[in-house]
């Protein structure tokens, strides 16, 4: 094998392992995210607050189930990655970004949930492009990043269609601050 050819293969398994542990970083924060909202549901509860709807549990409970799954799949089936140093900010980044919104009220959670999966299924997108255009490219890294899409674009629409009440100008500006979260944590956690 050529120097050059040592080269692209290094540079290739860099790319992937960036990609994965960025990925890997976001679906702990995902799960993460679902927590801090389970633990504003019990403060809501605990102190009578709010009353919580059956469906905000529920919808709460399916969405951390599939982001465990995606977690999962991350640490048992994808290729080995050095994970992110410092997967205990994305955890804590994670638990805020539910907790607080969910704190203000359902339809807070569900525009952060919204804002947050629409966000990540433009980034699952790149990636796979990105990985596509590769000499060889790893079909089965994209078909599990393909799979969290689809779940992720789902979990998107269910958020959406949960929202109550019009989006106002604070609740925008909260979403806008969680995508711009969200690209600065890619890019820090494909580098750390």
């Amino acid at each position: 094998m050529s120097f050059y050819s040592k080269t692209l293969e290094a540079s290739y398994a860099k790319q992937i392992d960036r990609e994965l542990r960025a990925s890997h970083a976001g679906e702990t924060g995902a799960v993460w995210i679902y927590r801090g909202a389970i633990f504003a549901e019990f403060i809501l509860s605990f102190f009578n607050i709010m009353r919580s709807t059956g469906a905000t549990k529920v919808f709460i409970q399916e969405h951390l189930k599939t982001e465990k799954q995606h977690l999962n799949l991350f640490e048992t089936e994808m290729p080995l990655f050095r994970g992110s140093f410092i997967l205990p900010l994305w955890v804590a980044a994670g638990f805020i970004t539910g907790f607080v919104p969910r704190l203000l009220g359902k339809n807070w959670f569900f525009y952060t949930i919204y804002s947050v999966e629409k966000f990540v299924d433009t980034h699952y997108e790149k990636q796979c492009s990105k990985l596509v255009m590769q000499p060889n490219p790893p079909s089965n890294v994209i078909n599990r990043f393909k799979r969290c899409q689809m779940d992720e674009q789902h979990h998107r629409d269910e958020a959406q269609s949960q929202i109550a009440t019009k989006v106002t100008l604070p609740m925008k500006l909260w979403g806008r601050l969680v995508r711009v979260g969200s690209s600065a944590a890619v890019t820090i956690a494909k580098i750390i």
